[in-house]
């Protein structure tokens, strides 16, 4: 349960720990002022950065040297006040005062915006007047200056504000060696004063807080040269002229939906038709490897495990991994730009309508990347019953790990000469997910008692600006990495372990005679009559098994099932293979109706071991884990059988 202003401002009048030994210097600052920014160009860390509020949800801490002093940096969720209004800024507020294995920080870094300087100095202020070690970083001065023709004087603003300010453009590091050089002199003074938190001040005493730095900002920001000032109070808004007319666009309720449904659209067509050129790459690649690593070692079965367990276990996967990497790219253009928090604005009225605001919309669009960091990131909704709806529908988004089984079955669905349908299915399915998922999460998260209220949602709005190819290919690079390490993994040891189900015992008889008499199909067999209603038998029922494991690997597991053996590319000789299966009664394995029942499923099916473990942890209890293993994947089987009967009811084999 989240803890009310009261009680979170007595849990800051504890007596403090002891302090670090002055090595520690904290960044902290309002949502999307930059802060990840500035803590990479410190530390020269690769941690994802994105541009809409709540990103961080835990803090980070990475290392600087300074001459030949190392010091630590620690990277805080964003805050707005002394006091939390969420689980991302209680963990923020304790760091801050040293709540943390890492003490008390020696040095706070306060990381303003240039276009709304005087909201985003108050948090400096109170900081000041609470006794700590305060400098400044100013961001997004270059909008100020291009996009409003203002320039605001460091060094008149620091005197006026009475401590170090710091101009810097984190994104490409112009300005750290001066902000370096701030810390040594700051830190080279030691600890000041108690740094007693002070009583948390009167609405009015607020509001003349922010009378006094709107007037101290104003004298240190100004025209530039031969410019000619704004009108009173633009310069000081955080609205420019570029940002203030596109919203115009994006932010209209009926265009900007349209908008918004168009560019999501474009996002995921092009996942599939964008990535084909790389992946028949790949599937050469690895299909050339096999198929090299046989002839020139044949008849030897550890030889054969490599080949055909190793190779084309994670070939089968790996060949979707560029459709992956596509994904995390365009999301990154997309954060980068500052579109995604217009994005979470747009679809808030539908949100709204099943108890949910667009708050939750950026942890449901970092669901489509992956459910774990998605949960995580719900940490920034600050009503309970919000955050645990996000996290209940959460699993029901279509994640990468789902990508590599939609990819192949919606080309084993799209006709030959016309990529444009698997795009258009793709899309088809992204949509429905997420539509299901809201729908579905209101309906289940009414069963378990989270009585659905109107909620609201209180967003500041980054200004637009070109993405960094740079910054986008970091937090790709940083994404493809995690992905990799989660499933990399489980795909190789399930390839293995499912080679060796298949291959043995040992036997001298046909290919389809030793998988037939296999421990694979011994284990397949009690499975029969669960995959009978479905159209489907122990082969793609082993397969799922193996999918527990991780999604991805139902497509390694279903080539190794298959028989699939490497020649020029991988993708092709599986593709023709599922067209080929047979049942025991000679009908078709895999058709229309049997591979829509199997995309059913896996829209619906919670696999991943991992997603149970985190949701236990943000939640802490097993009430909903447990609940989603069961309903989800009872769901999933349920109307996969419709879904199959349905179809070949209305004629659709």
């Amino acid at each position: 349960m989240y803890q009310s202003m009261r009680a979170a401002e007595d849990q800051l009048k504890r007596p403090r720990p002891r302090r670090s030994p002055g090595d520690l210097v904290a960044l902290i600052g309002m949502p999307n002022a930059g802060k990840t920014s500035v803590f990479n160009a410190l530390t020269h860390s690769n941690y994802q950065t994105v541009n809409y509020p709540g990103s961080t949800v835990d803090y980070s801490v990475g290392s600087m040297t300074l001459g030949e002093r190392k010091l630590r940096v620690m990277d805080v969720p964003g805050i707005t006040s002394l006091t939390p209004q969420s689980q991302d800024e209680n963990v923020a507020i304790q760091a801050l005062f040293g709540e943390s294995p890492h003490g008390l920080p020696a040095l706070y870094i306060c990381v303003a915006d240039a276009t709304q300087l005087d909201r985003h100095l108050y948090l400096a202020r109170r900081l000041i007047d609470s006794g700590f070690n305060v400098a400044i970083v100013v961001t997004m001065g270059d909008i100020l200056r291009h996009r409003k023709g203002m320039v605001f004087d460091h060094g008149k603003l620091g005197d006026e504000i009475g401590c170090p300010v710091i101009p810097m453009d984190g994104r490409t590091g112009e300005g750290s060696d001066a902000l370096k050089e701030a810390i040594g002199a700051v830190i080279d003074k030691g600890h000041s004063g108690s740094a007693e938190v002070p009583s948390r001040p009167s609405p009015d005493e607020i509001s003349a807080q922010y009378v006094r730095l709107r007037e101290l900002t104003s004298r240190a920001i100004g025209p530039l040269p031969g410019a000619k000032a704004p009108k009173d109070g633009l310069a000081l808004s955080g609205i420019d002229g570029l940002t203030a007319a596109l919203d115009r666009w994006f932010l209209h309720p009926v265009l900007g939906l349209v908008l918004f449904m168009l560019i999501m659209a474009a996002l995921f067509t092009s996942i599939f038709w964008l990535a084909q050129p790389v992946m028949d790459m790949v599937d050469r690649l690895f299909s050339a490897a096999s198929t090299g690593l046989i002839e020139a070692f044949p008849g030897n079965w550890v030889v054969r495990l490599l080949a055909d367990g190793v190779i084309l276990g994670t070939g089968a996967v790996a060949v979707f991994l560029p459709q992956i990497i596509i994904l995390f790219m365009i999301l990154g253009f997309l954060e980068d730009s500052g579109y995604l928090a217009r994005g979470a604005m747009i679809v808030d009225r539908s949100m709204r309508s099943v108890g949910l605001s667009g708050r939750s919309f950026v942890p449901i669009l970092s669901g489509f990347a992956c459910a774990i960091p998605a949960m995580m990131a719900s940490r920034a909704i600050p009503s309970r019953r919000e955050r645990l709806m996000t996290i209940l529908i959460l699993p029901l988004m279509l994640c990468s790990a789902r990508l590599p089984v939609y990819g192949l079955l919606v080309a084993f669905l799209t006709p030959p000469g016309k990529p444009w349908v698997g795009g258009l299915t793709l899309t088809a399915l992204y949509v429905f997910s997420a539509t299901t998922g809201l729908v579905g999460g209101s309906i289940v998260g009414g069963l378990m008692g989270l009585k659905q209220r109107r909620a609201t949602l209180l967003l500041e709005l980054p200004a637009l600006r070109r993405p960094k190819m740079k910054v986008v290919l970091i937090t790709t690079m940083h994404r493809t990495k995690a992905y990799i390490q989660k499933a990399g993994t489980a795909i190789l040891v399930i390839a293995v372990v499912l080679w060796a189900l298949t291959n043995l015992p040992v036997s001298d008889g046909a290919a389809a005679e030793r998988i037939t008499n296999s421990y694979a199909a011994k284990l397949g067999q009690w499975m029969e009559p669960v995959m009978e209603p479905i159209g489907l038998d122990w082969r793609v029922g082993v397969a799922l098994i193996c999918a527990f494991a991780a999604r991805e690997v139902f497509v390694s597991a279903l080539a190794l099932m298959l028989m699939v053996s490497s020649g020029d590319t991988l993708r092709e000789p599986l593709l023709l293979a599922m067209r080929e299966a047979t049942r025991a009664d000679g009908t078709k394995l895999f058709t229309v109706a049997t591979c829509a029942g199997i995309i059913i499923y896996f829209v619906f099916a919670l696999q991943c071991m991992a997603t149970l473990a985190v949701c236990r942890k943000e939640t802490g209890s097993w009430r909903i884990p447990v609940f989603q293993l069961v309903v989800y994947n009872l769901l999933g089987y349920g109307l996969a059988v419709v879904t199959v009967h349905g179809l070949r009811f209305l004629g659709v084999a």
